[in-house]
C-alpha cells in the first residue's frame, strides 16, 4: 500500500487517498456518512426480504459494513476489489466491533461474504448471478473510465433483479445517460444517483428538464465495446465523438430552457 495515504475524514473515520491516481477513495466530510447516505439509505426501500448485494470496488469495505449494520436480511454481499492489499486491510480500518469481526471471519472462511480479487470488468462479463442492490463506487470517470462506460453499465444492469436498485455517488451526465439508454429510471439521491426498473423504488425521479440535459454533448457516453480497452483510449475516443457531435452544449441547452 505505498501508494495510498490515510487522513480522517470529517465524521471521524479514515479515508484514503491514492497517491498514483490522486484521488481519493472517500469523501472529506465523511467515509461512513457517504456510505449510509449514498448508498445504503436509498436501498432500504427494499429491505424486506433476504438480500443478494453485489458491493463493485470494495475498497476497504465501508459500504459492505454500512449493509451489515443496516440490513438484518442479507443472504449475500459479492465484494469486487482488484487490491488485495485493500480487502486484507480492511478489517483494521475500525467501523464497529462486530461488523469487522464478521468481515475478519469472511476473509478467512467466506459464508454470506464473498471476495473477487479481480477487475471488475472480468466479473461482470461471467457473472450469471442477479442482484437485490448493486453499489457501484469505482474512481471518478476522469480517472478511472473502465468502469463507467456504457457498455460496462449495459452489462451491470443484467445482474440487476427487476426489483432491485442501484446506488452510486457518481451523478455525472454520461453516466446518466447511459443509464437512461439502457431503459432504468434514474432517480436523485443525496448528491448520489439511484436507478431501478421499478417506478415504485424510486422517491425522486428525474424531471423531463433533467432528463433533457442527456441529450448533450456532455452526456455523451463513454465506450467500451469488448470491455478491454484502457482509461485513455476510452477518454480519446470520446473527445472525438464530441468534437464531431451535432449535439447542443449543455450550456446551450441550459440558455435555451431559462426561466424569465
Amino acid at each position: 500500500m505505498n501508494n495510498i495515504e490515510t487522513f480522517v475524514t470529517d465524521d471521524g473515520s479514515i479515508g484514503l487517498y491514492n497517491k498514483d491516481l490522486d484521488e481519493i477513495y472517500h469523501s472529506k466530510y465523511g467515509a461512513k456518512k457517504e456510505a449510509y447516505e449514498k448508498f445504503v439509505e436509498p436501498a432500504k426501500i427494499i429491505d424486506n426480504h433476504p438480500l443478494d448485494i453485489l458491493d463493485l470496488c470494495y475498497g476497504i469495505g465501508y459500504n459492505t459494513k454500512c449493509a451489515l449494520e443496516h440490513f438484518k436480511n442479507i443472504n449475500s454481499i459479492d465484494c469486487i476489489e482488484l487490491d488485495n492489499n485493500l480487502v486484507q486491510k480492511s478489517p483494521d480500518f475500525k467501523y464497529r466491533d462486530d461488523v469487522d469481526e464478521i468481515i475478519r471471519k469472511n476473509l478467512k472462511e467466506p459464508d454470506i461474504i464473498h471476495f473477487y480479487i479481480q477487475d471488475a470488468r472480468e466479473y461482470i462479463k461471467n457473472c450469471k448471478k442477479q442482484y437485490d442492490i448493486i453499489f457501484h463506487d469505482g474512481f471518478a470517470p476522469h480517472k478511472q473510465s473502465v468502469l463507467w462506460s456504457e457498455d460496462f453499465i449495459l452489462k451491470l444492469s443484467k445482474l440487476l433483479k427487476e426489483k432491485g436498485i442501484y446506488c452510486t455517488y457518481n451523478h455525472s451526465k454520461p453516466v446518466l445517460n447511459a443509464l437512461y439508454k439502457i431503459g432504468l429510471i434514474l432517480g436523485k439521491g443525496n448528491n448520489s444517483t439511484v436507478a431501478s426498473y421499478s417506478p415504485d423504488l424510486i422517491k425522486n425521479p428525474l424531471n423531463e428538464f433533467e432528463l433533457g440535459q442527456l441529450n448533450t454533448k456532455s452526456a455523451i457516453t463513454y465506450k467500451d465495446k469488448y470491455l478491454n480497452l484502457s482509461h485513455e483510449e476510452i477518454m480519446r475516443q470520446r473527445f472525438e465523438e464530441i468534437n464531431s457531435s451535432n449535439l447542443k452544449t449543455l450550456s446551450g441547452y441550459l440558455k435555451s430552457h431559462k426561466t424569465i
